[in-house]
């Protein structure tokens, strides 16, 4: 009887680890497809990439790109929400170590311009153009995200006596709303589903650092 309560309990447990091991392959294979569709999609732009160009660089086919994500756009998504992540933990960095409230808001700018001077090639403002259901769920999540992030820098600069804020939190989405209404307010002879050129993109960051001067100076107020 023992014996065969053993016999089952390794059974149960081979099949768990068995289970394992695929879900770690099927996350590293994940892993390697987002790879290597941000390589393409950086250097030649996700429209101009293909399916099957992925595939190659993989040594795979196509059939297993498929395997994980129905087409095309859904990849693009998991791209853009990969190095949404690593954006949004800098950012959460700064608001973590703050010595200057005013240093970390201006570090948030320059790790905003870093961002997308990097990876301008992605498209990331044409797919919002006519956004799904989960990319309005993703966009209204790192809305949320990055009000917090600016919430908790101004309650640092409250408490370090370096801002007169009554509101933090308030004042932190009236900060982060007005900062991304200029990406599109700025252009005024481009279409708003056209991406940003450089001159265009310098102009808006530009504006930005100069709105957020203008917040930094009511705070300290």
């Amino acid at each position: 009887m023992n014996f065969m309560e053993n016999g089952t309990n390794f059974d149960l447990e081979t099949k768990k680890v068995r289970k394992l091991m695929q879900a770690e392959n099927k996350d590293e294979m994940r892993d390697k497809i987002l790879e290597a569709a941000l390589r393409r999609f950086t250097h030649y732009g996700a429209a101009k990439t293909t399916m099957n160009e992925i595939a190659d660089d993989l040594h795979c086919s196509k059939a297993s790109l498929y395997y994980y994500y129905p087409d095309k756009n859904a990849m693009h998504i998991a791209v853009l929400q990969k190095i949404a992540e690593s954006f949004f933990s800098e950012m959460e960095e700064e608001a973590r170590n703050v010595k200057s409230a005013t240093r970390a808001l201006e570090r948030i700018i320059e790790i905003r311009e870093t961002f997308l001077t990097k990876f301008c090639r992605l498209e990331i403002f044409k797919i919002l153009q006519n956004p799904s259901p989960t990319i309005l769920e993703e966009m209204e999540k790192a809305k949320k995200r990055e009000i917090e992030i600016h919430t908790q820098v101004i309650k640092a600069g409250v408490q370090s006596g370096e801002f007169k804020v009554k509101h933090p939190g308030k004042t932190a989405e009236l900060l982060v709303l007005a900062v991304n209404g200029l990406r599109f307010s700025v252009p005024n002879h481009v279409r708003p589903d056209m991406e940003m050129d450089d001159e265009l993109f310098a102009e808006i960051i530009d504006k930005q650092k100069q709105l957020l001067e203008i917040f930094i100076k009511g705070m300290k107020a």
